[in-house]
């Protein structure tokens, strides 16, 4: 078995994965994320467009400790566009979201971030830990694409992304995917 590394959340993804945020999030409280980290810390595995365990990683969980945040939109859903940064100094982007019931998590992974990751092009840490949460991907599917927004700004290394090459076919798959399905609307 894996040793168990230091993590904690990252500013970053604290202020994003939590109810209210249009944003997947966990039902409970910080350190039982922590602790439920460990469990399954052994299963994890790299993250999208990675080939190792040393960057970037998603341990699995039990999804019922998990709220999905997607939408699948119909002819009747009500859509919202906006202009939005996710922090100071990204570039902006158009956020579409849609109102209604948000699909069930079937399907939850933690997405990770070893501090030598979180330092590349002059990224900063949050704490003094191995690995930081940077994202909740709770889900109606297994291995949900990642939204092909995140991948183009990761691909070209865009402020706020982390270097990644993908396939034609993982961008390919990630839009057909999200062709069908928005965010839920935040509260405000």
């Amino acid at each position: 078995m894996s040793e168990i590394p230091k993590i904690g959340w990252s500013d970053f993804a604290r202020g994003r994965c939590r109810p209210g945020q249009g944003r997947s999030f966990f039902r409970g409280g910080d350190e039982e994320l922590v602790n439920l980290l460990g469990e399954h810390w052994a299963k994890r595995r790299p993250g999208a467009g990675r080939e190792d365990l040393d960057k970037v990683v998603l341990v699995p969980c039990p999804p019922e400790h998990f709220a999905c945040a997607t939408v699948l939109v119909g002819r009747r859903t009500k859509l919202s566009a906006r202009l939005e940064n996710r922090q100071a100094g990204e570039d902006a982007h158009i956020r579409v979201t849609a109102s209604g019931k948000p699909e069930p998590a079937q399907f939850a992974d933690v997405v990770l971030y070893s501090a030598a990751t979180l330092e590349e092009n002059d990224g900063t840490r949050s704490g003094d830990f191995d690995w930081e949460i940077i994202a909740i991907v709770a889900a109606p599917v297994e291995n949900e694409p990642m939204n092909p927004l995140t991948m183009a700004r990761n691909y070209l290394e865009k402020p706020g992304g982390t270097y990644c090459e993908y396939t034609a076919r993982e961008f390919a798959e990630a839009v057909y995917y999200w062709s069908r399905r928005a965010g839920l609307e935040p509260e405000d």
